[in-house]
């Protein structure tokens, strides 16, 4: 993918056309029809033509170029995508996407949760997914206050099944050692009772890591704990470019991850 934006200075204090990644991990079992499907209506799909398709069907993004034919409102503009889709039964990086978020679209989050569904309904037209981790570059300085939103998903993620609750992993790449403490509370506070987190030791400068409990293991509920490490890094007043990798620990059961099964 090139460059880390964490190895590019954030100079823009304007915030403009900064880039953001997310990235699914996990294990792609591909449909033993899908070969047979493609060639008979000669299709060569890979994540980022699946990926441009769904994102103009939620009307969240467009390619389309043409004077007049620009997509009003729109929530990023797309700059690259692709993913491993090897079936030797490995975890791997199955989907990965770098866009421009929109900059004139007040109050609108970053898209965590849009690109997070984007690449999972791609990847769940090839084949089944068992998913094990999302990570997330994201410039922080784009994200709004989102708190009174988080209250919100805090209450559709309180109906997850009593036994769904899960363990994660959350490994924060940035400017935030200093500071983890008071992340973490930030983080247990905008989870309204749902997550819980710890501070862990890390083997790496500049790393923070927080062992967390979540409601379930889904690319969504992944999605929100992203959303609520960014809200909290807002808070206390990060601004650069932060990677924020969400993983499933060993004691968390796998858990299909397919489209109809978020």
């Amino acid at each position: 993918m090139g460059t880390s934006p964490l190895e590019e200075a954030d100079d823009d204090e304007d915030g403009v056309d900064l880039p953001m990644t997310a990235e699914i991990y996990g294990v792609l079992r591909e449909h033993p029809w899908i070969g047979q499907v493609s060639a008979d209506h000669d299709l060569d799909e890979d994540l980022f033509s699946l990926a441009v398709k769904r994102a103009a069907a939620y009307g969240w993004s467009s390619t389309r170029l043409s004077a007049g034919a620009e997509l009003g409102g729109q929530r990023w503009g797309h700059a690259d995508a692709g993913g491993d889709w090897s079936q030797d039964g490995r975890v791997r990086q199955l989907a990965w996407i770098t866009v421009y978020p929109a900059t004139d679209l007040r109050e609108q989050h970053l898209p965590v949760l849009p690109l997070t569904r984007v690449m999972v309904e791609s990847l769940g037209r090839m084949g089944e997914l068992d998913f094990t981790g999302l990570t997330v570059r994201v410039p922080v300085r784009l994200a709004p206050d989102t708190r009174f939103d988080l209250v919100g998903d805090a209450a559709w993620f309180a109906l997850a099944a009593p036994d769904a609750r899960a363990e994660a992993v959350v490994s924060v790449l940035g400017p935030v050692d200093t500071v983890a403490e008071r992340v973490r509370e930030l983080v247990v506070q905008r989870g309204h009772g749902l997550l819980h987190a710890e501070v862990r030791a890390s083997a790496h400068d500049r790393t923070a890591a927080f062992a967390c409990g979540l409601p379930e293991w889904t690319p969504d509920a992944a999605a929100w704990l992203a959303e609520v490490f960014v809200d909290a890094l807002r808070e206390v007043g990060v601004r650069d470019t932060v990677e924020i990798a969400i993983d499933r620990t060993t004691r968390t059961p796998p858990r299909p991850a397919g489209v109809g099964r978020p």
